[in-house]
């Protein structure tokens, strides 16, 4: 888009150039008047040219200037939904961030149970073989009694 509006102001300089030289000649062509008739009809001719080429180029502008600014909404347009889509990013980042956050704190409490119900498979594995022990001796304890 910018090298469209850069080709654009381009144009347009150079039209007020073509304008620039042709007003400078027809400057010329007054202070100094030709006596010759053919010539004259030449130069008439060629006044007519210039002014149509120049109406021409005036339109032609007011066309690229009406491009121009069409461009140059579109592009204000563009910006502000790059404004619009940087705002989801950075909010979309900062959710992001949040739930790795939340996440790590999931993951440790995660590792913090599995380590107490390891300790408590341990445990109860010790309360397992202290009750077979336990069993065995009161088995121990009824085959001597009986």
């Amino acid at each position: 888009m910018y090298d469209q509006l850069r080709i654009l102001e381009k144009m347009v300089l150079d039209i007020k150039k073509q304008y620039q030289l042709v007003s400078a000649e027809l400057s010329s062509l007054k202070q100094h008047p030709v006596a010759d008739p053919q010539e004259l009809t030449v130069l008439r001719t060629k006044l007519k040219t210039s002014y149509t080429e120049r109406d021409g180029t005036k339109k032609q502008l007011g066309d690229l200037d009406k491009r121009y600014q069409s461009l140059a909404e579109a592009h204000h347009m563009i910006g502000e939904e790059q404004d619009k889509l940087q705002k989801q990013i950075d909010q979309l980042q900062q959710q992001n961030s949040e739930l790795q956050q939340h996440n790590n704190e999931l993951k440790q409490q995660y590792s913090d149970i599995k380590q107490q119900n390891s300790e408590l498979q341990k445990k109860n594995q010790l309360a397992a073989e202290r009750t077979q022990v336990v069993l065995k001796r009161l088995t121990h304890i009824d085959q001597a009694e009986g």
